[in-house]
């Protein structure tokens, strides 16, 4: 891991250029930085009041870190000379590098910069409250902090409104890593972890360069007990595109960056928002123990809403237990119901005395947050005093038990600055918009809770690929133990005699197109020669020959097993309802590659299908076991070979085994 800190805490800094360097001079004024600043332009005499020199070669002394706000032919010269000087770092502002396709300006950028670290090309640089400097060339929200969360994007733009947030989030440090020739975001990340003036960290990822590596630094963020919380763009296939011309990187698939996250504890977020929220949350009192929760508010509709939106978690609303649900009922009159979520009424709005003794039932319990709905006036004209006074129950009731409390605005807006500075000194937060709250709730309970102790497997993209027929692909997958049906490739004036030996019933392929089904090309549980005769004269004819098949009869579901090269995170193992309804029903979990057969039962019990194999309906188990085995065994059989992408749908689930009836397999063609 390179050594960023002389890059990101300098003590002395070099801005090259003009009015974008200028604009770097003035924010590292603003916040207050105490070290030395010394601009490089050839004409002026000054940036932004501070003293120029006319070249790098003039500087008095070697930079920590220097800013390059120039073209990017300069840029490259300039790096070059930063870099033998034995520069700390750099941030390139200039962009037209990988981004456009110019692959070979990136490359030179990097020989110039030799060993030395550099954040970009195409990249805004960083703002860091906690030591006053920013080399950032635009205006920037952060305020100057001591202890808070930082955020690396790779999105200048996104990175820039994100500071400009007022939701009360202690904004440390924001880095922008562009292009990531030489640092990414893993780079960043690393070296945040190491300050202990970080509580949590926020990554706004467009695709990750180095998926061993992003395993590697969540581990380390696990380990330190620091939450990582990921917003990937690039999800939808216009949005990778997006991702990809923008930046230069390829932006992976939705599915294998939901994998690597929760393999190693990345909490997940889909918008900003969702994003500062968690952020919030883990910076006042970091990851929740659990999911448990308890909603408190003062109209059945709010907690409707509540229990509503929480549907979409994985938080759990339980219902009070009876010693605790005698306890609450004992605060309140006979015409309140104590539920989770649980509506207080308005009986005793504006009691400090009675809202706290209710509030202190209530969080005297086994849940893991109490949360209370407060949404307040916010102008002058109104009189705010009772919603403080409904917080500062709040908090009394907060001391008194030691619950992890939290105030929840159903509207952003109605919890304005004063009101927000009135709860911290009570030591809560609020969370603003109710969505964006259960969201951060559910993150905060996933930080850290890695599904995994094994790092997952690299992958390298295939050069060229073919295709192997199905029977050629059943024939490899039976000699690792996956278990096919038995059968024979045969001409068309074999099959009548194949099928005799086989047995009937039986099912015949017809091989060399690519959608069987559709092309009218299966016909499954023929059961004697007429059949199968009728059978045979309306498939379309081919000269890759028929496969015939004994039908399997013992069938307690069809799943779908597939496993694929995904780069540039790993080998994605995907589980789901099979058969020819894969897609509509669109029934698919995934894990990365190694697993066990654990993960593979967890993994599961995620699918919406589980409960066919577990028998619905009055209808037998499946053999989970047999089909658990299958899937490990594939995973052993595949990862690191010639294999690009192997999906067995249908696999049959029985009674007794699991058979892979259809095949389909992609190698690496070398």
């Amino acid at each position: 891991m390179p050594d960023l800190h002389r890059l990101l805490a300098p003590r002395s800094i070099a801005v090259v250029g003009g009015a974008p360097a200028e604009r770097v001079v003035r924010q590292c004024l603003k916040l207050g930085f105490e070290g030395p600043i010394w601009p490089v332009h050839p004409n002026r005499s000054d940036l932004a009041g501070v003293a120029c020199v006319p070249s790098i070669d003039d500087l008095p002394g070697v930079p920590d870190a220097v800013f390059l706000g120039i073209n990017r032919h300069a840029t490259i010269e300039a790096i070059g000379s930063i870099s033998r000087m034995g520069a700390g770092g750099a941030v390139c502002y200039s962009s037209g590098f990988a981004e456009t396709d110019d692959d070979d300006l990136q490359a030179q950028l990097l020989r110039a910069a030799g060993d030395m670290p550099f954040f970009g090309p195409n990249c805004y640089g960083f703002v860091n409250t906690f030591d006053r400097v920013a080399l950032w060339p635009d205006e920037h929200g952060c305020d100057r902090h001591d202890r808070g969360v930082a955020i690396v994007s790779q999105s200048g733009n996104v990175a820039v409104n994100l500071t400009f947030q007022k939701r009360g989030l202690r904004l440390g440090t924001m880095i922008s890593v562009g292009n990531q020739a030489s640092l990414g975001s893993e780079d960043a990340v690393a070296e945040l972890l190491t300050d202990e003036r970080v509580t949590a960290i926020g990554v706004f990822l467009e695709a990750v360069r180095d998926a061993q590596r992003f395993a590697e630094v969540a581990e380390l963020a696990g380990e330190r007990g620091i939450g990582l919380v990921a917003l990937q763009t690039g999800r939808s296939e216009a949005g990778a595109l997006i991702a990809s011309s923008h930046t230069g990187s390829m932006a992976g698939r939705a599915a294998a960056y939901d994998a690597l996250f929760a393999r190693y504890g990345v909490a997940v977020v889909r918008t900003p928002s969702e994003m500062l929220e968690t952020l919030k949350l883990l910076d006042n009192g970091g990851p929740l123990r659990g999911r448990k929760i308890v909603s408190l508010s003062c109209s059945g509709g709010e907690a409707s809403l509540v229990a509503d939106r929480a549907e979409n978690t994985s938080l759990v609303l339980e219902p009070f237990g009876a010693a605790h649900h005698s306890k609450i009922a004992a605060t309140v009159t006979e015409l309140v119901s104590v539920t989770n979520p649980f509506d207080y009424q308005t009986f005793m709005w504006g009691d400090r005395a009675a809202m706290a003794r209710t509030f202190t039932a209530v969080m005297d319990g086994p849940q893991d947050a109490t949360m209370l709905l407060l949404d307040g006036p916010n102008t002058d004209a109104h009189d705010p005093s009772s919603w403080y006074l409904a917080s500062d129950s709040f908090a009394d009731a907060a001391d008194a038990t030691g619950g992890r409390a939290v105030i929840v605005a159903t509207l952003a807006e109605c919890v304005d600055e004063p009101f927000r500075a009135h709860l911290a000194s009570r030591g809560l937060i609020a969370l603003l918009g109710l969505s964006e709250t259960l969201t951060a709730l559910d993150a905060a309970a996933s930080v850290g809770q890695a599904t995994s102790a094994h790092r997952h497997a690299p992958v390298n993209a295939p050069t060229s690929t073919r295709l192997v027929d199905e029977a050629s692909a059943k024939q490899q997958l039976a000699q690792v133990g996956i278990a096919v049906p038995k059968g024979r490739v045969v001409a068309a004036d074999h099959v009548i005699a194949a099928a005799d030996e086989i047995g009937y019933p039986i099912t015949l392929k017809a091989l060399g197109l690519a959608h069987k089904s559709e092309a009218g090309a299966v016909r499954v549980g023929l059961s004697n020669a007429s059949a199968l005769t009728t059978a045979l004269a309306a498939m379309p004819r081919t000269d890759a020959g028929y496969l015939v098949e004994a039908t399997v009869t013992d069938v307690v579901a069809e799943m779908l097993v597939t496993i694929r090269r995904d780069p540039p995170i790993g080998w994605l193992v995907s589980l789901g309802h099979g058969g020819v309804t894969t897609e509509l029903w669109n029934d698919i979990t995934h894990l990365l590659a190694p697993i066990t057969a654990d993960d593979v039962r967890n993994a599961l019990t995620r699918l919406r299908s589980a409960a066919l194999l577990r028998g619905f309906r009055g209808r037998p188990a499946a053999d989970v076991d047999a089909l658990v085995d299958l899937v490990v065994r594939l995973a052993e059989a595949v990862v690191g070979t010639d294999v690009v992408e192997v999906e067995l749908n249908p696999v049959l689930v029985g009674q007794r085994g699991a058979v892979a009836v259809d095949a389909l397999m992609i190698v690496e063609d070398n």
